[in-house]
């Protein structure tokens, strides 16, 4: 067979054949694109900042009383003195010792003094002393060491404090040395003496 010879093939013109080929042109129908439409979404942000701006300016305007800080309410320095304010307890009075046993009931009060020292007959003439101020007839006898540093007068109840304190000066023994215990239940009060203790004759 022979080879059949390509005849030129022609179309009718059209619409599309008209359209330059410009890159601003856009979508399937080729319909141009506009300048202002570059610069519309710059545009939209501008706007959208200048609305909240507006918008907090106005708030602010609206709330400024509310947000005025009151510095007359904030607790600035010492607070004011006032009759409500609950007032420091006072200290508890001091007890006085006792020098007059005669201004007490001494009927059930027992007294033990111990000599806590080597030194013979120290308790028996420390209670002559006491005896002599006016204080009942103390039991004498010796303590459990005969090398006791300190003389201590110790007393358990509270109520037998002033007491103790009147026994310790008559007999010149520190007030410091005034103890409450209960080591010693066989006394109301107990005068241990030691070898800081000063022996004078009972008059």
């Amino acid at each position: 067979m022979g080879r059949v010879a390509q005849k030129n093939v022609s179309y009718l013109p059209d619409r599309f054949d008209d359209v330059p080929s410009d890159p601003r042109y856009i979508g399937s129908h080729r319909q141009q694109r506009s300048t202002l439409s570059l610069f519309a979404p710059i545009g939209i942000g501008l706007g959208l900042v200048v609305v909240l701006i507006l918008g907090g300016l106005w708030f602010v305007d609206r709330n400024n009383a509310n947000l005025a800080l009151d510095v007359s309410s904030l607790p600035i320095g010492a607070p004011e003195s006032s009759d409500e304010q609950q007032e420091l307890p006072e200290e508890e009075a001091a007890i006085e010792p006792i020098l007059d046993p005669s201004t007490i009931d001494t009927t059930d009060l027992s007294i033990t003094v111990l000599n806590g020292t080597d030194s013979q007959g120290l308790a028996a003439r420390a209670g002559a002393r006491l005896q002599a101020a006016g204080w009942p007839e103390a039991t004498a006898t010796n303590a459990d060491s005969s090398s006791v540093p300190a003389s201590i007068v110790a007393y358990e109840d509270d109520e037998d404090l002033a007491i103790a304190l009147g026994i310790a000066l008559v007999l010149g023994i520190d007030l410091e040395s005034v103890v409450q215990v209960s080591t010693y239940p066989g006394a109301r009060v107990t005068v241990i003496l030691g070898a800081d203790y000063v022996d004078t004759e009972a008059t």
